[in-house]
C-alpha cells in the first residue's frame, strides 16, 4: 500500500514538472519573441506609411491604372479592370464586359479597389494580424504599392494585388 502512494506521488510531482516546464515555454515564446515580431511589424507599418506620405507627395493630378486581385472572391472581384482617378474623381471599367453569375452583363467592377485602399489594406492587416506574410514591392518612382501579397495567419485566406500600366493623364500643377 505504501509503494502504491509512492507512485501517485510520483505521478502526480511528474505532472506538476511538466505542466510547469509547458507554462514557462509558453510565457517565453510569448513575452521573447513577441517584441521582435512587434518591431518587425512596426517596421513594416513605418515603411508603409513613409512610401504612402512619399505618394501623397507625389503623385500626379490624374492617372490610370490596372489593377489584378487575386484573392477566394467571387469572379466580378477577381477580373482585372482599369481605375483612373481623375482630380479626385475615380472610375473603373472592366477591360472587357463580364457576365456575372446572375447572368447581367458588368462595365464596371462592383468592388474596385484604389491605391489608398491599398495602402489601408495592407497597414490593418500587419495592425490587425499577429502574423501575417506581408511581401510589398513599390514602385520606384512614386512608391505606391506594385505588388502586394497578405496571407493572415488566423484563416486560410490571402488577397494578392498587382498594379500595372500606370500612365500618367496630367501632371500635379507646381506650386
Amino acid at each position: 500500500m505504501m509503494r502504491s502512494n509512492n507512485s501517485s506521488t510520483t505521478t502526480l510531482i511528474a505532472v506538476a514538472l511538466l505542466l510547469l516546464i509547458l507554462f514557462v515555454s509558453v510565457a517565453y515564446l510569448t513575452l521573447v519573441q513577441q517584441p521582435a515580431e512587434q518591431q518587425q511589424d512596426s517596421e513594416l507599418v513605418s515603411k508603409l506609411l513613409q512610401n504612402r506620405q512619399m505618394w501623397e507627395n507625389s503623385r500626379p493630378m490624374s492617372y490610370r491604372y490596372v489593377v489584378h486581385r487575386w484573392c477566394s472572391c467571387a469572379r466580378e472581384d477577381t477580373t482585372p479592370f482599369v481605375a483612373t482617378e481623375k482630380r479626385g474623381r475615380k472610375t473603373a471599367r472592366y477591360l472587357v464586359s463580364l457576365e456575372s453569375s446572375s447572368g447581367e452583363f458588368l462595365s464596371e467592377p462592383p468592388n474596385p479597389v484604389w491605391i489608398a485602399d491599398i495602402f489601408d489594406e495592407l497597414i490593418k492587416a500587419v495592425e490587425k494580424d499577429p502574423q501575417p506574410e506581408v511581401e510589398v514591392s513599390y514602385d520606384s518612382r512614386y512608391r505606391f504599392p506594385s505588388s502586394i501579397s497578405i496571407r493572415h495567419s488566423h484563416r486560410d485566406a490571402y488577397v494578392q494585388y498587382e498594379i500595372r500600366d500606370f500612365e500618367i493623364l496630367e501632371h500635379r500643377l507646381p506650386l
